[in-house]
């Protein structure tokens, strides 16, 4: 079996990045997406079976 070779990756990082934690719509998708989890569950395709 042949392995992948990996390639160095190319990511720029800027500190003076502005955080969305406490946008107002990022807090309001939040839990309208845990709400709709707690209601629906997650996938069973994408949930990790160990």
């Amino acid at each position: 079996m042949k392995q992948a070779v990996k390639k160095p990756l190319k990511a720029i990082i800027n500190k003076n990045m502005k955080s969305y934690e406490n946008d107002p719509f990022v807090i309001k998708k939040n839990k309208e997406s845990k709400a709709f989890l707690e209601k629906h569950g997650f996938p069973e395709e994408l949930v990790n079976k160990k």
